[in-house]
């Protein structure tokens, strides 16, 4: 009878094992297209390389590449056309200290939250990332007003000419910058917002927020991204969005627009950066803590012989670790996690069974 439970825990302990396997496959959704489209917009800025406007240079950054550096040219841009807000972030990510900047923008908020000035979510939500890029200490003030605004209605968006405009947009964006402040604590309220685009587009079906519309397909993509991409690469659509935006991609590498298509291939390019590297405002982020707190050296430890040899083994090992992960598709840690938990499981029960058998025999 003993036995029988052995064996009996064993099945099932092979069943999870087996399930396991199945889950760590790599996700629904094949992300090799996204890859191939990220890698012709990447091109397409190397052969574009005039960066004239923060989006264009938000798009860089995004990608994973470096404005400043000589393979782009940024010395045309005219920071005076852009918001203070959009400047700030800009600045970090070129390696400028925003300080002055920062300490205006944050004089033209109040205690309640309110920026002056604002035309709605769609400005406020730039405020947002201005404020989360150089950790103010006005982030959280701002982000707690933007989230109950979503979450009273699930679509954010902007007033002009005294008449108010909900978009898709707009939401993608808010969605956006609750995730990278802090998605743990306002998961509700960005979950309900991502059901209430599924439920009134035709997105779960045809696969657009909006028809045809390059820019809100975009931008609603990025903040899903930056919330949960493992998420968006699963969920069950008929025509996926993903495809919906990727098939509007031209030759070149850009995207077309109705008005910009300057605008809008930076936007994807946005996108496609959000998935492959996280949010560029991460990104932002981490390049002002370090300018503000540069390291310093420790002057007190002897320097070290440096072993020429030993180091170059140590960097050929990181370089193979690194290649190994990538072959395990973002978004699936969880999945790999189960998988070594129940392998460990499954080879601890049949050591047991062994030793029974050993024992009985």
């Amino acid at each position: 009878m003993k036995m029988k439970k052995i064996v009996g825990s064993l099945m099932i302990s092979v069943l999870c094992f087996m399930t396991a396997i199945s889950g760590v496959s790599a996700a629904s959704y094949d992300t090799s297209k996204i890859n191939d489209a990220y890698s012709k917009v990447v091109e397409y800025y190397k052969n574009n390389n005039t960066l004239n406007n923060a989006d264009k240079i938000l798009a860089v950054e995004s990608l994973g590449l470096e404005a400043e550096s000589n393979q782009f040219d940024i010395s045309s841009v005219d920071f005076s056309k852009t918001s203070l807000s959009k400047k700030i972030v800009t600045e970090v990510l070129l390696g400028i200290d925003p300080t002055e900047d920062k300490e205006t923008l944050e004089s033209q908020i109040d205690e309640n939250g309110n920026v002056e000035g604002s035309w709605g979510a769609s400005s406020d939500i730039w405020t947002l990332y201005a404020l989360y890029a150089t950790s103010s200490e006005k982030t959280n003030l701002l982000a707690d007003k933007l989230n109950t605004y979503l979450a009273s209605s699930s679509v954010c968006g902007y007033e002009w000419g005294g008449v108010y405009y909900a978009d898709y947009d707009t939401t993608g964006w808010v969605i956006e910058g609750l995730a990278v402040v802090n998605k743990e604590k306002y998961a509700t309220t960005i979950n309900k917002a991502i059901d209430y685009i599924k439920s009134n587009t035709t997105v779960t079906t045809t696969g657009w927020i909006t028809t045809d519309n390059v820019d809100t397909q975009s931008q609603v993509l990025e903040g899903m991204f930056a919330y949960d991409t493992n998420s968006l690469l699963n969920d069950s659509y008929t025509i996926h969005p993903i495809d919906c935006l990727l098939n509007t991609q031209l030759s070149d590498g850009s995207f077309p627009s109705g008005y910009n298509a300057e605008y809008t291939t930076a936007e994807v390019a946005k996108t496609l950066g959000t998935y492959k590297n996280g949010s560029v405002f991460e990104k932002a982020k981490k390049a002002y803590d370090k300018m503000m707190n540069p390291e310093q050296p420790d002057n007190t430890k002897p320097v070290q012989p440096t072993d020429t040899k030993k180091d170059s083994q140590s960097t050929n090992k990181v370089e193979t670790t690194n290649q190994k992960t990538t072959s395990v598709k973002t978004g699936d840690e969880t999945n790999v996690v189960i998988f070594v938990s129940l392998s460990m499981v499954s080879g601890g029960l049949f050591l047991v069974l062994r030793k029974e058998y050993e024992r009985v025999h």
